[in-house]
């Protein structure tokens, strides 16, 4: 990545296999399965589902990482969804809107364990 795309990103882009599952806020009890993340930052997340959601759907997420023995639940708003296997997977862009402290602590291990493994 250029200097120039470097200096627009806000929140370092950490790539690493944790799970989230996910659904649209207010529908809670409608769960959807496990998915895997493409990326994750302090800002976003990026992963691939099996349901297309349009820009600007609240998404209520849990992420399961290995800093925590209970997933996060972290909030956020769609972004982009791209279809990266037609009418089956889709790639989804979401931004986290009201990160709750605990949420930032595990966001902010995420991007420490990454620098310590460069």
């Amino acid at each position: 990545m250029s200097d120039q795309g470097k200096n627009r990103r806000q929140f370092v882009r950490i790539f690493r296999n944790f799970m989230v599952s996910y659904t649209l806020k207010g529908k809670e009890g409608m769960r959807h399965e496990m998915s895997q993340v493409n990326n994750i930052s302090r800002g976003g997340i990026n992963f691939s589902a099996t349901s297309l959601f349009q820009r600007g759907s609240e998404l209520v997420m849990e992420l399961k990482t290995p800093f925590l023995n209970d997933k996060v639940q972290l909030e956020g708003v769609v972004l982009e969804a791209k279809e990266k296997i037609p009418n089956m997977i889709y790639t989804i862009r979401v931004e986290f809107r009201n990160v709750s402290p605990q949420a930032a602590d595990v966001l902010a291990k995420i991007e420490q364990y990454s620098e310590q493994q460069r």
